[in-house]
């Protein structure tokens, strides 16, 4: 464990760390971006240390730098949907929704943001529109395992408790020890 890890752990700060739906290679393009509080020149750098800060946990620096790219006018289906998995993560659910709407909007052949919307919405409630969303994230990527999964447990949700094992049972036949 290294000291820092070692001094926030004393200090009583727990360090978690949390998956990024996609990687940088999908992004090529060198624009410049002005920036006023960052000290950044290109968006790939500024997706770069959005996506270092979701992985490594620190979803408060992650949602300012995804923040500082929407408003940049950055229109990428990715960063909207991963702004909002933060926001969802920090309890701001009716937010994001919006930012996982607008992803759809932006790309609506996008799973992740179908999946991700579903989940909102079952946090919400809302386990209808939440089966709908997360049949549609399975319809375009077929072997989505946590989407299945995440079908399961709305459809358990809703008392449709052998359909809830029949997408349980897909998720872990996509993904043994899932």
């Amino acid at each position: 464990m290294t000291k820092g890890k070692r001094n926030q752990k004393e200090a009583g700060y727990e360090i978690k760390t949390f998956p990024v739906p996609f990687t940088l290679e999908v992004f090529k393009e060198n624009i410049s971006i002005s920036t006023n509080n960052l000290s950044l020149t290109s968006k790939e750098i500024i997706i770069k240390k959005a996506i270092n800060f979701h992985s490594q946990g620190n979803i408060t620096e992650a949602a300012r730098y995804y923040q500082h790219l929407i408003n940049q006018g950055f229109k990428d289906h990715k960063i909207f949907n991963d702004y909002g998995v933060i926001l969802k993560a920090l309890g701001k659910l009716k937010k994001a929704e919006l930012y996982i709407c607008k992803a759809i909007e932006i790309n609506p052949d996008f799973a992740e943001a179908h999946y991700s919307l579903g989940n909102i919405l079952r946090d919400q409630k809302k386990l209808k529109n939440a089966e709908i969303s997360t049949r549609k994230a399975i319809e375009l990527k077929p072997s989505f395992a946590e989407a299945h999964y995440s079908l399961g447990n709305i459809l358990r949700d809703q008392k449709k408790l052998r359909n809830a094992e029949i997408s349980t049972r897909k998720a872990i036949e996509l993904k043994p020890g899932f």
